[in-house]
């Protein structure tokens, strides 16, 4: 019996010793692949490889932009939020919108006393990241 002690002592000592101890580096490779930086970019694409969608475009009346515009986003059939407002310059692009799978989205712009082409854009955004960029044609609308 002690000599079956001693050997689990000896067993336990010698597999703690070989993980507490690292192995030396002999060499290192010639040249080491880093992944890309993501390196954000003021009005650029999201640098996020994450699961979700960030929607953009532009918004004219008679071919010049159309600031004010509010643009809406809804999933399936929950009711719609505002996640971005056109710039003077007719542009908008909103903030990043978490989505942890497959959803159907619906995106439209509204601005008292005008319609829009089209009239809602609809999808279904598939599990990953997305930029979909829409563009909406104003009209003064009729009384």
């Amino acid at each position: 019996m002690k000599y079956f002690r001693g050997m689990v002592f000896l067993m336990f000592v010698l597999t703690l010793s070989a993980c507490a101890v690292p192995s030396p580096v002999t060499s290192l490779p010639a040249t080491i692949t880093l992944p890309p930086t993501l390196v954000p970019v003021l009005n650029g694409p999201t640098p996020t490889p994450a699961l979700g969608l960030v929607v953009q475009g532009r918004v004219t009346l008679d071919g010049k932009p159309l600031g004010g515009v509010k643009i809406y986003r809804s999933y399936a059939s929950y009711p719609g939020e505002v996640v971005a407002t056109t710039s003077k310059d007719g542009t908008y692009r909103s903030d990043y919108m978490f989505i942890p799978g497959d959803e159907m989205v619906t995106v439209w712009a509204e601005l008292k006393g005008y319609t829009f082409k089209p009239e809602k854009e609809f999808w279904r955004h598939y599990y990953g990241y997305e930029e979909r960029t829409m563009d909406f044609v104003a009209s003064k609308a009729k009384p």
